[in-house]
């Protein structure tokens, strides 16, 4: 269970606040596909940023199946978020001098497993999203779509009970964004948490349900949301 209480997020870039998350309060539980919607701006990313320990909250408080993730130090939320959180970033951010399976097996090898092992498992999870004759070329020599499959690839390998998107089907074509559908449906089956942020109403259909924000606050109004995914 992932829960949100009263979470709050500000930055002080300059002289003035950005109030990116204001008070959002939410449960996720375990085994399903919950997304997340509304207007750039809105701190779509911030939450996603902040539920995967990649920043902590100004205040209000983050649980991951009842640990308080804003009291860890920050070496424990790195060895949390290697053993149980994989993170699909809409830009990828693989290592560009690093082969795709050297990327995908990054996370593993960061979580203590042998190289061979990590080398062994990388190659299964690049089979998994159709790259295995692509293992050992770089990222400039893929495409879009390939490397956006090596970045989902790279958060399935330590198998996390977490998965966290951003926007995974944005820059990607249609025979592809419709690959990445198809491995959330297999995530959902498999008991796995995924949280998406999305502006496809495809991804949102999947879901179990909507978190629609705006303005940095979260929406409860249904309607609103069911007519954000109809556009």
């Amino acid at each position: 269970m992932i829960s949100l209480r009263n979470v709050h997020k500000t930055y002080h870039p300059g002289p003035n606040e950005v109030r990116a998350v204001r008070g959002v309060d939410l449960d996720v539980p375990p085994g399903v596909l919950a997304v997340i919607m509304g207007p750039s701006g809105s701190g779509k990313s911030t939450l996603l940023h902040l539920i995967g320990c990649l920043d902590t909250p100004t205040a209000g408080e983050i649980e991951l199946d009842g640990t308080n993730l804003s009291q860890l130090s920050s070496d424990t939320r790195a060895e949390l978020r290697a053993r149980r959180i994989g993170f699909v970033f809409q830009k990828f951010n693989l290592i560009p001098n690093l082969s795709a399976v050297e990327n995908a097996e990054l996370p593993m090898l960061l979580a203590g497993v042998s190289r061979h092992e990590a080398r062994t498992r990388a190659r299964a999870a690049l089979e998994r999203v159709a790259l295995k004759e692509r293992a050992d070329h770089r990222p400039a020599e893929l495409s879009g779509g390939e490397q956006q499959r090596v970045a989902i690839a790279r958060a399935l390998v330590n198998s996390p009970d977490v998965i966290l998107a951003d926007e995974p089907t944005g820059n990607l074509d249609t025979e592809t964004g419709e690959r990445v559908l198809l491995l959330l449906k297999e995530l959902k089956g498999q008991g796995k948490t995924a949280i998406v942020v999305t502006h496809n109403p495809e991804v949102a259909s999947l879901a179990d349900f909507l978190v629609y924000m705006r303005d940095g606050k979260r929406v409860d109004s249904l309607e609103r949301t069911r007519q954000e995914v109809r556009r």
